[in-house]
């Protein structure tokens, strides 16, 4: 990450318990707005999970009204307003933030209670599987400042929703409400206000309980879905098989189901 000044102390917090990394965004009074603090903070926390061999999933949440704001006007004044060699400086960052999420193997679920705006809209419909709150809504609000979507935002919502629902959402700055994006497959599942994170924690669990490798492998069969032909797919799918079950996690099962007991998984 280029040099940049901190605003805040922190914006992004995580723990790790049990399998499972939380990452926060945690700048409610900024309603966690994607700044450069931001970009830095969580590509960190991506990656330290990414490469933890302990974590098996991850859930990504925010705090407060706005659990995911939009870009922070100051980052588009002075950065992208500015010429386009420093705008591109900080849309390669963001860029690689995201395609991280995407290329990491380990599951990411993402859980919003409050408003989810503009790029952080777009950062919530980037993970693998997204629950929310009764009270959250959607809202791609770039067409209200002469702005096209960041984040990877029609990369996500075409995959979600399909081209022309993802261009009317574009194009009118809609605020989508929890129940319509799950009925436009935007989100898993719509939770009881103030319980979308226990339901998120209890999937993230059950995740966790298995093998690591066959997870993996199937996120990584999903999330590159659209780079293969019928054929190279099949070649794909048959060579994540093959090491699925040449993998010691499989021979666990063998051995675990010969004992009559749960597996212990290990992810090799």
């Amino acid at each position: 990450m280029y040099p940049y000044e901190k605003a805040y102390d922190h914006v992004v917090t995580s723990t790790t318990e049990q399998h499972i990394t939380t990452i926060t965004l945690d700048c409610a009074e900024n309603w966690n707005r994607i700044s450069e603090q931001t970009i830095d903070e969580l590509t960190a926390a991506l990656q330290q999970a990414a490469w933890d061999q302990d974590v098996r999933a991850v859930v990504l949440t925010g705090t407060g009204p706005v659990s995911f704001g939009a870009g922070d006007l100051s980052v588009i004044r002075t950065k992208l307003a500015k010429n386009l060699v420093e705008a591109r400086q900080v849309m390669a960052e963001i860029g690689a933030m995201v395609k991280l999420m995407y290329a990491m193997p380990k599951p990411i679920i993402g859980v919003a209670e409050g408003a989810c705006m503009g790029g952080g809209a777009n950062l919530l419909l980037s993970c693998d599987i997204v629950i929310v709150g009764a009270g959250a809504s959607f809202q791609e609000v770039f067409c209200d400042y002469a702005l096209s979507p960041d984040t990877g935002g029609l990369w996500a919502l075409q995959r979600l929703v399909g081209p022309m629902q993802a261009k009317v959402l574009a194009f009118t700055g809609e605020i989508v409400s929890a129940e319509r994006a799950k009925d436009l497959g935007m989100v898993y599942d719509v939770a009881e206000a103030g319980t979308a994170m226990d339901a998120a924690r209890a999937l993230a669990a059950t995740i966790a309980s298995k093998s690591p490798l066959g997870i993996g492998h199937a996120k990584m069969l999903s999330n590159r879905l659209h780079d293969y032909t019928l054929d190279t797919y099949f070649q794909a799918e048959a060579d994540y098989l093959a090491l699925g079950a040449l993998s010691s996690d499989f021979k666990e099962v063998l051995a675990a189901g010969a004992a009559k007991r749960a597996p212990e998984f290990k992810g090799y």
